[in-house]
């Protein structure tokens, strides 16, 4: 696998077991990066299988999301690069292998409909090089440009109508990519690296001097070192160590439209005036909108386990049809009278900062936790895998983990998911309706 060896991980042999709970994006890239580096035994746990849940219904856009979108700073952008560059090797392994994860680099399209909408949301991502520098990204490559109407109508294909838009902002550097497929090729090399799966539920957990020792559902192992990377389940598995990361589990749901004839050239796209995420996925529309997202609290209540299937609340997608009719299909001329071919759901789990956790459990010496992928975890996910794994292992950290770390969050600060989607209400990130009516 050549088109990793150009990411820099340094392999130092290292004799230690470590087992790594869940074996989503976050989990998957934590257990190949940890066997790469060169520990011996590496086992990775998880009842469904690579990819069984929450990353499968990714979106599949990578990007620079510190560039002006979401503030986290240097560190991010730097996670953020380097899941580029782990999904352009991927994508090189999978053509010689004969696969298609759908890897294509066609750029990142932000799209605003009013003048209000240009200044909140399209000047603060482009480069700091107009008037008034102080609106706009430190962090955006400076390939970033602004676009107009006319050339987002031609550089789209006919999926925008440029005549609705006001303006927008274009990344040349992102790419798109199909989650299911990426995932399923990692889960194979993280086999083919020597990491031993095991297909079982933990729980229970406890550490000693000698490691940790996880309860299965089928009996036990004994590790010296446990990175938990179960997403939605973590807080079930960090109750055992009497700490809880500030969560809030949000359901989002992704639609594919059936077969709409577009050309494969289109950037993907996102327009925060319309709550929006879309793009081009082999002819037909790939989408979904935070109109549809509901927190898991309120659909279920404070404290309930996360579900296990991908298809369990269609009263959202019902919600998202009726966007698709009432809003859409004025805006993007083939979803007009398009229908499902496929839908999926997944849990989005957000912080009260909108930044990511990675780092040592609290009152723990062998245990890294790494989640809080705030609707981002396919792009940070290699990212993340890798500095979970050199935090666990003590070595050089690909970015500094300061800003991530699981501590900066006071103990009882926010005691329920409604508390965490309050401090993301007032940090201007999310805001959900009071129930799920």
């Amino acid at each position: 696998m050549t088109g990793f060896d150009s990411l820099g991980i340094q392999h130092t042999a290292a004799a230690q077991h470590i087992a790594v709970v869940g074996a989503g994006i976050v989990g998957c890239a934590t257990a190949f990066h940890l066997r790469r580096m060169g520990v011996q035994q590496v086992t990775l746990i998880d009842p469904m299988g690579p990819g069984g849940s929450t990353t499968s219904a990714g979106a599949g856009f990578v990007s620079h999301w510190s560039a002006g979108m979401v503030d986290m700073g240097a560190e991010g952008l730097r996670l953020q690069q380097y899941g580029l560059d782990f999904y352009r090797a991927l994508s090189a392994v999978a053509e010689g292998r004969g696969q298609d994860i759908g890897y294509r680099n066609r750029g990142t399209l932000m799209l605003s409909l009013t003048p209000e909408g240009h200044d909140r949301h399209i000047r603060p991502v482009l480069p700091p090089r107009h008037i008034r520098p102080v609106l706009e990204s430190p962090h955006a490559p400076p390939e970033m440009r602004g676009v107009t109407p006319a050339q987002i109508a031609e550089m789209t294909a006919g999926l925008v109508d440029g005549a609705r838009l006001y303006s927008g902002a274009f990344n040349p550097h992102g790419i798109q990519l199909e989650t299911d497929r990426a995932i399923t090729l990692l889960g194979q090399l993280v086999q083919d690296e020597g990491v031993d799966f095991l297909p079982r539920r933990v729980t229970a957990m406890a550490e000693d001097a000698s490691g940790v020792t996880l309860t299965l559902d089928q009996g036990s192992l004994h590790v010296d070192q446990v990175v938990l990377a179960g997403g939605a389940w973590n807080n079930a598995l960090l109750a055992a160590f009497g700490y809880a990361m500030p969560l809030l589990r949000v359901v989002a749901t992704r639609i594919r439209t059936e077969g709409r004839g577009l050309p494969a050239v289109s950037p993907t796209i996102q327009c925060r005036e319309l709550r929006l995420w879309l793009r081009e996925c082999f002819g037909a529309v790939l989408w979904g909108t935070g109109v549809g997202y509901r927190p898991w609290y309120q659909l279920q209540g404070e404290g309930t386990a996360a579900p296990q299937g991908r298809q369990s609340f269609p009263e959202l997608l019902e919600i998202l049809k009726e966007n698709q009719h009432d809003v859409l299909e004025g805006y993007f001329p083939p979803l007009r009278g398009a229908g499902v071919e496929q839908w999926v759901q997944g849990i989005a789990c957000y912080t009260p900062d909108n930044n990511l956790i990675v780092g040592r459990v609290p009152g723990t010496s062998r245990v890294t936790v790494a989640g809080g992928d705030n609707e981002s975890g396919v792009s940070h996910g290699p990212g993340m895998g890798r500095l979970a794994a050199e935090i666990a292992t003590a070595r050089a950290t690909i970015t500094d983990p300061h800003r991530f770390r699981p501590d900066r969050f006071a103990k009882g600060q926010f005691p329920t998911e409604a508390a965490v989607a309050e401090g993301l209400a007032q940090h201007q990130v999310l805001r959900f309706t009071p129930s799920a009516a």
